[in-house]
């Protein structure tokens, strides 16, 4: 990763607590020189760049700095012993993070840190969207939302930016709050509780502790609260006393009235669009016109300057096809309250009949059987016409168990799935595929898709 950064590089040692490491064979080493860029890819290294050599599961880092000074590195970060001149810290990626700190400090602009179970990606995205109209947004490309990746964005950060929006992201205790204090929010907005790595923290309790850890690492600015979940707010009070703001459809201090119908909340006497369909998204709708309020923006103003919205590939992708066929692609992740909010979504689309293409879902650990059976419980009460259970692992047996045989299949190879949807599906059909990213669900959708011929669909 490149970037616009820049500092003297005698403030390195202190800032990381490391120690220059000098070759007598290699040219003497100036601290007073300046850098302009850090990056961990010795592919994109430019003349001026500091050069800090991370490491992970397939790659070293340390193995390129020869590479990395070849194209101009003017300094190293190193943990391990390199050839030529470095700065050996403790560990690497840990420097990497006191960096993304150290700049994130010279801008005093607000950063609004997002994390919650479900909604968080697509929360981001609409609230950087609605923060555009009021001036310029850096926020967290992509799933950018771990220890590497949110060091990644607030490196970006430049005098130009007036925002900054970041997702936070966990699989365990201790994670939030080591990117809180990396990121250094001045507000907070948790969007939910839900069963998202319960394998893993064993209980909803545990899941609520580690997201209200953005809450337990802030010692200011102002908490944005789904004011409909009653464990986060419960948890969250247990950490946080400063000032807080709750949101909702039907409870919560900013509260809407949603019409699914117009695709709109009501806010305050304000018809609002939401950009995308389905009551999770309304409320995601709802966090969003929060954070305009606590910072002090004209919220208002979006209920005639509808925010500009193109959904990533994966998430919320709605595709029109021919012959009156639609399609959402949900096959980026799938944990168990976002299945069934889709699965909702799905069954509000316009359509004459409705499709669930699902796939696996991942960390459900000892919970997986109940979760999967609520799923099935809720495309059992919604009606659709056909679920479509694409299983080869065979984990989904709960799920099927909740729905009627004329509406369930299951399949354990991919030729048969996608066969049967290009023989059955038929004009006004709305298709959901959704699954967790590992299940690879996408690779049936594009079959489905590179082989879709309008022309021969089957007769009403």
């Amino acid at each position: 990763m490149v970037n616009g950064v820049n500092g003297s590089l005698d403030i390195l040692a202190e800032l990381l607590a490391g120690q220059w490491q000098q070759e007598a064979a290699t040219p003497t080493f100036h601290p007073q020189q300046s850098f302009v860029g850090i990056s961990t890819d010795s592919r994109r290294i430019q003349p001026g760049h500091l050069f800090v050599a991370l490491r992970g599961e397939n790659f070293d880092g340390h193995d390129f700095v020869a590479e990395a000074r070849q194209k101009g590195a003017i300094a190293v970060i190193a943990d391990r012993p390199v050839t030529g001149s470095y700065l050996q810290v403790a560990d690497t990626l840990t420097a990497y993070q006191q960096l993304g700190q150290w700049w994130r400090r010279q801008f005093q602009i607000p950063v609004i840190a997002i994390t919650g179970s479900a909604g968080k990606t697509t929360t981001k995205d609409m609230l950087a969207a609605a923060l555009a109209g009021y001036g310029n947004v850096l926020k967290s490309p992509a799933n950018h939302n771990n220890d590497i990746g949110l060091t990644q964005t607030l490196l970006d950060l430049t005098p130009q930016h007036d925002y900054a929006v970041v997702e936070l992201a966990m699989r365990g205790s201790g994670e939030i709050g080591r990117l809180t204090r990396v990121a250094q929010p001045t507000h907070a907005l948790i969007t939910n509780i839900g069963t998202a790595h319960i394998g893993r923290l064993g209980s909803r309790q545990a899941i609520a502790q580690a997201k209200c850890e953005l809450l337990g690492e802030m010692t200011a600015g102002v908490a944005i609260l789904n004011g409909e979940d009653d464990l986060l707010l419960r948890t969250a009070s247990q950490v946080w006393r400063g000032e807080t703001l709750t949101y909702g459809l039907e409870r919560g201090g900013m509260q809407g009235e949603w019409d699914p119908f117009t695709q709109s909340v009501v806010v305050e006497g304000v018809r609002m669009p939401v950009p995308l369909a389905g009551r999770h998204h309304a409320l995601n709708w709802m966090a969003v016109l929060a954070s305009l309020r606590v910072l002090g923006l004209p919220w208002q103003e979006l209920s005639h300057q509808p925010i500009p919205w193109q959904a990533d590939r994966g998430r919320n992708h709605y595709l029109s096809l021919a012959g009156d066929v639609g399609l959402l692609d949900e096959t980026y992740n799938a944990a168990p309250e976002a299945m069934i909010a889709a699965l909702h979504a799905l069954k509000q689309t316009p359509g004459t009949r409705h499709w669930a293409i699902l796939g696996g879902m991942r960390e459900l650990g000892d919970f997986a059987d109940e979760l999967y059976a609520q799923v099935g419980a809720t495309a059992a009460q919604l009606g659709l016409y056909r679920v479509l259970l694409w299983d080869p692992d065979q984990e989904m047996a709960a799920l099927a168990q909740q729905l009627p045989s004329p509406t369930l299949q299951v399949f354990r190879e991919a030729a048969p799935l996608i066969t049967t949807l290009h023989q059955e599906v038929q004009a006004g059909d709305r298709l959901l595929f959704k699954a967790a990213r590992a299940v690879q669900l996408e690779t049936i959708m594009q079959a489905f898709l590179t082989g879709w011929d309008p022309i021969a669909l089957p007769p009403l």
